[in-house]
């Protein structure tokens, strides 16, 4: 059995980590998740699923407005667990890892940071950034550092000489336990659960996620309207909360659309995973991260836009265009119309296109190669 001792230091525990840090327990069970409350104005909340010792709250303190600088009450823990290894989320306003840094040499534990690696909007730039010259100045000084993908590790190692304790955790989902619930519809039937769910149209089209600004659901429900024009037999689903929602609420009366309904937010997996799985195609214009993987589990594929090079979270990674879905151009309404009329009116195309989103998850985005990009940088910093 595993006996080394980790605690992972989380701001927040969104539903969608919970999945994730169960299978890490099993593997390690010497290992406790730490983490706090949700800044005053977020969107994104804790998870009301989690139960049992080894998740443990602790209050967050926050400074300022914009809810990215904290720090945590978790030192009567460290000091009395004395864990061998700490990973922590790694943002630079996260104050706890300057007072990780400073206690380690006491507590001789091992430091593995872990994020995305810089924001996703703006790149990374430390010549000219001072946010990011503190990243790479943390990231050089920890004992190892997980990237969520490839694309960012490269970028921050061209910086650097220091980066042989780098490693990459592809950022996913449980997707043990999406694959089940898609082979449990699979028995079911996507014509079942349709009428389950009471959706009457012949072609369905989801969104999921919560609705902010740089997810650009506008741009959606705008091309949305122009398909409902081309095909009434049409449906889009909107599920989820947010700052946007009565600006889109608002938006789709103003559009007259007949078939765009606002389901709100559901967290329920199952029922989640039944929405994606009836959808001919989920439609994010704006900014993706992890909604591309929980569509790729249950089949569904992708619709986003190309941006910039440093735009989009790490689920652009697993698109493929024109195999698992596809990329309109920046802003283009018409092209998101198109895409999705071309998807309902050619039959062998969207299974093609469902064959290998399924196909993407399954050798690409699995819970497995996390936890082994975990081991790689646990294992590594044991040995050093």
């Amino acid at each position: 059995m595993d006996n080394i001792k980790i605690f992972i230091l989380q701001r927040l525990l969104p539903h969608y980590r919970t999945g994730f840090f169960r299978k890490f327990i099993q593997k390690r069970p010497c290992s406790e998740i730490i983490y706090g409350q949700p800044f005053k104005a977020e969107s994104l909340k804790n998870s009301t699923e989690v139960s049992g010792d080894k998740f443990i709250f602790r209050k967050n303190f926050y400074f300022g407005n914009s809810g990215k600088i904290f720090i945590s009450d978790i030192y009567t823990d460290l000091f009395k667990s004395r864990p061998d290894v700490v990973i922590s989320v790694f943002n630079v306003g996260n104050l706890n890892i300057y007072i990780l840094f400073l206690l380690r040499y006491f507590l001789k534990y091992k430091i593995i940071l872990w994020s995305f690696g810089y924001d996703p909007v703006k790149g990374f730039n430390p010549e000219k950034n001072f946010a990011d010259k503190l990243r790479l100045k943390l990231s050089e000084k920890a004992d190892a550092v997980l990237f969520y993908w490839e694309k960012v590790k490269k970028e921050i190692e061209s910086f650097t000489k220091n980066s042989g304790h780098f490693f990459v955790a592809p950022n996913t989902l449980d997707t043990d336990r999406q694959f089940s619930l898609k082979y449990k519809f699979d028995e079911t039937g996507i014509e079942n659960l349709k009428k389950e769910l009471k959706v009457n149209e012949k072609f369905h089209f989801i969104y999921t996620g919560r609705l902010l600004k740089d997810k650009q659901v506008d741009l959606l429900l705008k091309a949305f309207k122009k398909l409902e024009e081309i095909n009434p037999d049409c449906r889009l689903s909107i599920i989820g909360n947010g700052s946007e929602y009565n600006y889109l609420k608002k938006l789709s009366e103003d559009l007259k659309a007949v078939n765009i309904y606002f389901l709100g937010e559901i967290l329920d997996e199952e029922t989640a995973g039944k929405w994606i799985y009836i959808s001919d195609a989920y439609v994010m214009p704006g900014r993706l991260g992890l909604s591309v993987v929980h569509s790729f589990c249950f089949g569904t594929p992708v619709i986003s836009q190309k941006k910039n090079s440093h735009y989009h979270g790490e689920g652009i990674g697993y698109i493929k265009e024109g195999v698992n879905g596809f990329l309109a151009s920046d802003g283009n309404v018409n092209e998101i119309t198109e895409i999705m009329n071309r998807i309902i009116s050619d039959k062998e195309l969207s299974e093609k296109l469902k064959h290998n989103a399924f196909e993407t998850a399954k050798n690409d985005c699995s819970v497995d190669k996390m936890l082994d990009g975990f081991d790689s940088a646990i294992n590594y910093v044991m040995k050093n």
